[in-house]
Formats: C-alpha cells, structure tokens, sequence
C-alpha cells in the first residue's frame, strides 16, 4: 500500500477547490481514492496533471489493466478516466476518484442524470450519497415498467448489468410513531384508517393524534393526514388506539 505523506508541502485538493484557491506551483497534491461504497483513503501525487494509470499506482491498485477509474467531478456526477488519459484535477474540480477491480463500466440514471460506475451493482446508500440527499429523510426507488417502483433499501444492491440502463429516482421517506413504534411509510399522505391497521387493531377502535405538547384529538373516519419527510416528524407527532 502506498505511504501516506503528510509533509508541508502536500496541499489538501479538496480544501483547495473548496476556498477556491489555485495550488502552489512546485508543491505536491492530496487526493481520495475511493471503492464502490464510497470508501476513501488520501493520497498524494507529484504531478497536478496524473494519467489515470498514475492514481491507479499510487493507490496500490494494480495491475493497472485490471481496475477502472472513475472520477467524482465538481457537480457530482461521474466520469470513467482511462489509463492513458490526464485529469487536469484542479481546473476540473477533481480531488476524488472511485476505483474497481473490473473489466466493463455500467451505466444508470439517477434522477435523470446519468453515470459512470465499474461495478455490476451498487448500493442504496451509495445512491443516495450520489445524489446528494439526506439519507435520513430520502429513499431510493428502481424505475420498473408496467408495475410499481421498487423501494431499494440502503444494504440493498441494485443489479446494473441487464439489457437496459437502469433508471433510479429519490423521494421523500416518511416515519409514523404508532403507540410508541416507528414505523417507515413511503407516501406523503395516511389515513386514519390506514394507521389502525398499522399499528394492528380495528378502525373501529379509533385512533388518537397526540402532538409534541401531549395534546390529544380523535381523528374522525376517513380523515387524511398530510406527513413531513424524516424521522423528527415522528417524534412530534404520534397516534395511539382510541
């Protein structure tokens, strides 16, 4: 495994794009390699310009021909770097990579926006970190033709290696606290009804809304309830059998 350096003239790439500063000439450069969890380890390159071969090696990923190399651009998205091509890191905003051992790169869409992945799955974690959404309030679902979206939970794979490109999409997640229970609901609205039979007794029994004050109101037959994403919402408000 390549030695991490932390001698002062190594500069930090990501805090570097971060403040917007251009990088001392003549210095050296920090930057992340990641695996197919977005797991990253710093490295440090000599050359503000490497091939991607060069990042490959430096990461102790070899043989070279048997890994692909994806770069994490400035807006998010993601692009394969071959072994022979440079990445110009500052200018491009590029400070992470993610490396497969792989022969084939798989495409697929996330929110309508495509990209690069060397692996034949991927996580619904790694989705919602792709995105750029709040994992606590946000869930993934796998685009399905001629019947309903598929949930992906986040230690859920996603298989990309079919005959078609994957298409994925985030939304809003919803936690009900039903008698002291957390339970997860994906649709923006509820029921009375709907909570009886979730939290396991007849509608005929009713159902008590209780707020973050201990307030209680007996929601009448049929009426709707309109949700707020996350689990903090759960917490403020909670129905019980009444």
């Amino acid at each position: 495994m390549a030695q991490i350096d932390t001698a002062d003239d190594i500069i930090d790439l990501e805090d570097c794009v971060r403040r917007g500063n251009a990088p001392r000439a003549g210095a050296r450069y920090r930057i992340k390699v990641g695996n197919d969890r977005l797991e990253y380890r710093p490295y440090v390159l000599a050359d503000p310009v490497p091939t991607g071969a060069q990042i490959l090696e430096v990461a102790a990923l070899l043989p070279v021909a048997d890994h692909i190399l994806v770069a994490v651009l400035k807006a998010g998205s993601l692009e394969e770097v071959r072994p022979d091509e440079t990445v110009e890191i500052f200018r491009r905003g590029v400070e992470r990579f993610i490396a497969f051992r792989s022969d084939r790169s798989f495409r697929f869409l996330l929110n309508d926006r495509r990209f690069e992945w060397g692996a034949a799955e991927i996580l619904g974690r790694v989705l919602k970190a792709l995105a750029g959404v709040d994992p606590k309030k946000t869930g993934v679902w796998l685009e399905r033709r001629g019947e309903p979206d598929l949930f992906v939970e986040d230690d859920q794979a996603v298989l990309l290696a079919g005959n078609e490109v994957e298409r994925l999409r985030t939304g809003p997640v919803f936690f009900l606290c039903i008698e002291g229970d957390t339970r997860r609901w994906l649709e923006p609205t509820i029921t009375m009804e709907q909570i009886a039979e979730i939290g396991g007794w007849a509608p005929s029994e009713g159902v008590i809304e209780v707020d973050k004050d201990q307030n209680e109101r007996q929601l009448k037959p049929g009426e709707v309830i309109t949700l707020k994403p996350g689990l903090a919402y759960g917490k403020k408000l909670c129905w019980k059998r009444g």
